[in-house]
């Protein structure tokens, strides 16, 4: 159980710390390509959808033990 709760928190972490970076990331892509911001945008939403969707999974494959 304790096993668990670190890996959660560990996944936590880097996703807070990937979080961050990918801010960091719009912020200059949006700096740089102000012209094509609605692309950026969607571009950036399916990508946080797919790594959320890909934690979840990952984090349910864990508790079940899988």
């Amino acid at each position: 159980m304790i096993q668990i709760l670190k890996d959660v928190a560990l996944r936590i972490g880097l996703g807070i710390i990937f979080g961050v970076l990918l801010l960091m990331f719009i912020a200059m892509l949006k700096t740089i390509f102000y012209k094509n911001i609605k692309q950026i945008n969607l571009f950036i939403v399916f990508i946080l959808i797919a790594l959320i969707a890909y934690a979840l999974g990952d984090i349910a494959l864990d508790i079940l033990n899988f």
